[in-house]
């Protein structure tokens, strides 16, 4: 089978164009196939092969931390709250910091905490089904993968639920900015959002102080390692990105789950009265259609200079990891390009690999493995309502727009 993209030549390759945006499989093709690493002006080096991905992702000289003077347009452009989310988030530094902060982190955000929240996700999702089940139908962004992931993080967090909505707009301003090539007239309002964000989780912080619990920010709070603790700005910037990044892009996953499935009616019929199938279906989601398509974290920067497939990438120039298309290389995946819940072994690189696998990884995959099926159990006969999907314009994050499904009811 014909590779898509075989006529799409990768110097005509705009990253901003619409069309590349709802469909980019045809160009991951010709990028691999054609410029497996290619410079381009706006956005750097651009790796879309998966040997050179998952090579990138676990070698030390590539780090996440911003060089100069990359940093300094960085810091005289954007509004201090920006400043200190880039310089103290997990996403943004390398070892010896970053080992110290995952390691404390990780003694709160244990798998154990994780997994206790499997019966409140199961309960918040038959709560939602049970108000909509009756209706002749629904969107699923709207009622389904927006609400399930930020209310079980706030759940973990212990953040009132009622304020899903103002972390849902927050998150929206502050990951805008993120997109590629960069959208630097988005800071201003970004500043204005992550301001706020911040106030809030330092009012958290300072509530939890003084009334500690048993939910994750006491835990952060707590948490120590050879006399280390989170500073204050390490704790901000962490409660942050577990509210930003702990529902924006679960909500990618579930609804693109949703999708696929539902456009292949004999898989989703499977996956709706066998449970032993729902692990493995919904990593081929992620690798079939994951949520980033290009890996977190600003790229990835080279501290010496680096050669892959004969370029020699130096120091301080951003590369760009395509997981998207990585995900796809038929040089790691036969048929690639065809969805089979079935498909072993999957390796796919949609968290990431090595120092900076998302660390979220197991609370994404355990609200899709019990939110998908809940869904198909609940509708036994639902279908797609528009022929097309309907895809936000981001190139980032692979997420749908909107997700309507007529339940076959009056």
């Amino acid at each position: 089978m014909d590779e898509p993209g075989r006529d799409l030549d990768p110097a005509d390759w705009d990253p901003r164009d619409p069309v590349f945006r709802h469909d980019p499989i045809p160009w991951y093709g010709a990028l691999r196939r054609k410029a497996p690493v290619f410079g381009h002006q706006d956005i750097g080096i651009v790796l879309s092969r998966y040997e050179d991905i998952d090579r990138v992702l676990r070698d030390r000289r590539f780090g996440v931390a911003t060089p100069s003077p990359w940093r300094e347009v960085l810091a005289a452009g954007a509004p201090p709250s920006m400043v200190l989310l880039s310089e103290h988030s997990l996403l943004f530094i390398d070892p010896p910091a970053h080992t110290r902060v995952r390691g404390l982190v990780a003694q709160a955000f244990t798998p154990r905490r994780i997994e206790g929240l499997r019966p409140r996700v199961e309960a918040m999702i038959d709560t939602i089904l049970a108000g909509i089940e009756d209706r002749p139908g629904f969107d699923v962004l709207e009622e389904i993968a927006w609400p399930v992931p930020i209310l079980a993080v706030t759940d973990l967090l212990d953040v009132p639920a009622t304020d899903q909505w103002l972390l849902h707009e927050w998150t929206h301003a502050i990951t805008a900015v993120d997109e590629l090539p960069l959208e630097l007239d988005l800071l201003p309002a970004a500043g204005i959002a992550a301001d706020e964000f911040l106030a809030y989780a330092g009012d958290l912080v300072d509530e939890r102080r003084r009334t500690p619990g048993d939910d994750l920010i006491s835990g952060l709070l707590v948490a120590e390692e050879d006399g280390e603790q989170l500073t204050r700005d390490e704790l901000l910037a962490m409660i942050v990105l577990i509210l930003l990044a702990g529902h924006d892009t679960t909500a990618s996953l579930i609804s693109t789950a949703l999708w696929l499935l539902l456009s292949h009616p004999d898989q989703a019929a499977e996956v709706r009265r066998d449970p032993s199938v729902v692990p493995n279906a919904v990593e081929e989601v992620l690798r079939y259609l994951g949520p980033l398509q290009v890996a977190s974290g600003g790229g990835r920067w080279p501290s010496e200079p680096v050669s892959i497939e004969g370029t020699v990438i130096e120091p301080g120039t951003p590369v760009r990891l395509l997981l998207g298309s990585a995900n796809r290389d038929p040089d790691q995946y036969q048929d690639p390009d065809r969805f089979d819940i079935h498909r072993t072994p999957i390796r796919h690189l949609a968290f990431g690999r090595g120092l900076h696998v998302c660390l979220g990884s197991a609370l994404g995959r355990l609200e899709a493995q019990v939110v998908v099926p809940a869904v198909l159990r609940r509708f036994p006969d639902p279908a797609l309502v528009d022929d097309g999907p309907t895809w936000r314009p981001s190139f980032v994050v692979r997420q749908l727009a909107t997700l309507p499904v007529a339940t076959g009811r009056a």
